[in-house]
């Protein structure tokens, strides 16, 4: 890692962990906890209502306190408690299971006695009567509403219910002859809308479960296990459960669905009927046969108890007796959702800052800012999967879905934009700077690292090529110069293609002369296979240019192409004011001298020992050539000849080499009549082979001036 990319790396990460601590204050803080809220009712409850839930409110049947009632029955205020009566007695004869009240009896009337007779009735119903209707032999229950009083929100701490210094509940014969009590209290969010319900309070000391809670209760005839709050713990035994709750006791409320409207009955979560129907008889008993009914104030002009639900977009607000059946079915299904835990989002925000700064670090700026994006998008995805497909169990919790993606555009953001106003600068300036004259490698690596342009070197093992065109000096003598620059770019400008192609640095030009090597700056552990194909494919595009220069007269071209492989160094060479990233050492000089040999043997890529190694597992066709002594060197040096790949070379090849190595064991054996006769084989194989020729040529001169006893077989080179 450079000076540049461990200042990024640092810069990067300094600012995730920036990023994820002010998130985390923020989640702390509850800042955005508004925006969860709204997107927790857009994601999950306005889309979808879980089936569990919607099965438990088909056992649920509200008696609606309407316009119709009061219309018919006169001012609510001013209605007898007969009327009362009269609705437990038809709960009695068609089966209801459990009553509830959202009607608080505080004061009292002359006909009392009336509605507590009917309650009486009601819970008493014998089993007789249970038969003859066809019902289960379940007990029946009335709950009754109390209600916490405050001069304004109550006292909410940390491990306790909400906290209510009075309390406003029925007269104490109601109190008596009700199987419980239930508080009837709504607590809004700071936006007014209801998302939850607090299981328990305590009201002048004394502690209530919701009327929810204590209508299931009863429900499913647990009321004797009694109800064992711990907030502290985010949890309350009811129910023959553990209910997941809040720090204050709250339960979310998991909507079987919109707000109903009595006067659509298509659009009815719960059964709604009115009051005025049930109490005289209009509807059918089999509505209430076992069921868990609710009676309050439901689209009634002139009263507001109604709220804002997560489900109520659109479709107006929510009344406060369907918000307890919610609330009732929330807990019979036992589907209860619960937010994520305060450590769990933070780990997530850490988590997904950090990933994002390592993630710029890494990749550029349109990269990193699709993958980021994306995985905000897959995570808000999956967080709505999760909750809505796989919430089979009591306390799913529903992941956050602000926090955590904005820890993600909040570093993506911020590392971008440092990267923007500091990095970019400095690179755009380096590009116009240096742009003209190094190659796209070199260029993207000093682009990483600036501090390359500095004079500097470093030793390794690599790959150079050297290739000239056969004559081109004497040829372009008979061009006119318009000519002949046209056809020497087109001529450079393929064949440095052609290298950039296989991710070669092109060191130079020298006329038609090019110099390239591979294995720096970057590693490329297959820096030697890489040149040979540059030079295999060069020379076939080569071939094709012909067909292009058909107009200008020019003969076939051919090329030299020379390859060694081995320890050079690379890096910025010359003066302080001006220097050329290039390399040097004996392994460039031998590859330079190699691209001359190809005339001495009539050959066209010659690589040396040391690249034959590194590519002999390859798919190339290779065949040995001679053990040279190349001037400037004492040591010899063996070199190969490279034809092709094995789908490029012609299908004569395999003979042509099983006879030219035949050939080549004679030679080395000093049987330089049998050699001869046997390059000319090749020849009949191959009468344009160069090689043969000129082995044949040695081999005649040898055969008349015979080598000394101790001949190694080198042959010196005399020239360049």
């Amino acid at each position: 890692m450079n000076r540049r990319e461990r200042r990024r790396i640092i810069v990067s990460v300094g600012i995730a962990v920036g990023a994820a601590a002010l998130l985390s204050l923020a989640l702390i803080a509850t800042t955005l906890d508004r925006l969860q809220s709204l997107a927790v009712d857009y994601l999950v409850f306005q889309s979808w209502q879980e089936p569990g839930v919607k099965q438990a409110a088909s056992n649920v049947v509200i008696i609606a306190i309407d316009t119709p009632s009061l219309r018919q029955l006169g001012r609510f205020g001013d209605w007898p408690r007969r009327y009362y009566a009269q609705v437990v007695d038809r709960m009695r004869e068609t089966g209801a299971r459990v009553i509830a009240l959202d009607v608080g009896f505080i004061e009292s009337q002359a006909d009392d006695a009336l509605v507590i007779e009917a309650f009486e009735r009601f819970k008493n119903i014998s089993r007789e009567d249970l038969q003859r209707i066809g019902l289960p032999l379940n007990r029946r229950s009335v709950i009754s509403p109390v209600i916490g009083t405050s001069l304004g929100p109550p006292v909410l701490r940390d491990g306790e219910p909400p906290l209510y210094p009075t309390r406003e509940q029925p007269q104490p014969i109601y109190v008596d002859a009700s199987t419980a009590l239930g508080h009837a209290n709504v607590h809004p969010d700071k936006d007014g809308t209801v998302r939850k319900t607090p299981l328990i309070v305590k009201a002048s000391d004394e502690i209530y479960p919701s009327l929810a809670l204590a209508a299931a209760a009863a429900y499913t005839n647990t009321l004797g296990l009694g109800f064992k709050p711990d907030p502290e713990a985010h949890r309350l035994l009811a129910l023959n459960r553990i209910i997941p709750v809040d720090q204050f006791g709250q339960m979310l409320i998991s909507f079987a669905g919109p707000p109903s409207r009595i006067a659509l009955p298509e659009q009815q979560t719960f059964k709604v009927v009115s009051f005025v129907d049930a109490m005289e008889g209009r509807v059918d008993p089999l509505t209430f046969a076992d069921k868990m009914v609710f009676v309050g104030l439901l689209d009634a002009a002139g009263f507001a108890d109604d709220f804002n639900a997560p489900t109520s977009s659109g479709l107006g607000k929510m009344h406060g007796v369907e918000l307890h059946a919610n609330s009732f079915a929330t807990l019979l299904s036992a589907r209860v959702l619960t937010e994520q835990q305060l450590p769990v989002t933070i780990a997530i925000i850490w988590i997904f800052a950090l990933l994002t700064g390592l993630i710029v670090f890494r990749l550029n700026i349109v990269q990193s800012s699709l993958i980021t994006l994306a995985a905000g998008a897959l995570y808000v995805f999956g967080a709505r999967l999760y909750t809505t497909h796989y919430f089979d169990q009591l306390g799913t919790a529903i992941p956050n879905v602000i926090y955590p993606p904005a820890a993600l555009l909040l570093t993506l953001f911020s590392v971008t934009a440092y990267r923007v106003l500091f990095e970019q600068s400095e690179t755009r300036a380096t590009r116009a700077a240096m742009g003209k004259y190094l190659s796209p490698a070199i260029l993207n690596e000093v682009l990483k690292d600036p501090g390359r342009l500095r004079l500097s070197g470093e030793k390794r093992i690599m790959t150079c090529l050297f290739t000239d065109i056969r004559g081109f000096t004497t040829i372009s003598e008979r061009l006119d110069p318009e000519t002949l620059v046209r056809i020497l770019n087109e001529y450079l400008t393929e064949m440095t293609n052609i290298v950039h192609q296989w991710q070669g640095v092109l060191d130079k030009y020298m006329g038609d002369a090019i110099m390239a090597w591979w294995g720096a700056p970057t590693d490329q552990p297959d820096h030697a296979y890489r040149a040979c194909m540059t030079a295999i494919e060069m020379r076939a595009k080569l071939r094709m240019l012909h067909d292009r220069w058909q107009d200008t007269g020019l003969p076939q071209l051919e090329m030299g192409v020379g390859i060694n492989t081995g320890p050079m160094v690379y890096g910025n060479t010359g003066s302080n004011e001006r220097f050329d990233f290039t390399v040097l050492g004996d392994s460039v000089n031998l590859a330079s001298r190699l691209e001359g040999v190809n005339k001495e043997y009539g050959s066209n890529i010659i690589i040396t020992e040391m690249t034959y190694a590194n590519v002999k597992d390859r798919d190339l066709v290779v065949r040995f050539l001679d053990v040279i002594e190349v001037m400037g060197k004492t040591e010899p040096v063996g070199i190969y000849e490279l034809l092709g790949t094995q789908s490029s070379v012609g299908t004569r090849t395999p003979d042509l080499l099983d006879a030219w190595d035949a050939a080549i064991r004679l030679y080395r054996a000093q049987d330089f009549t049998m050699a001869a006769d046997a390059f000319s084989r090749v020849l009949d194989i191959d009468p344009f082979d160069g090689p043969s020729h000129v082995y044949i040529h040695r081999c005649i001169d040898l055969g008349a001036t015979p080598p000394p006893t101790d001949w190694d077989g080198v042959f010196v080179m005399t020239h360049k």
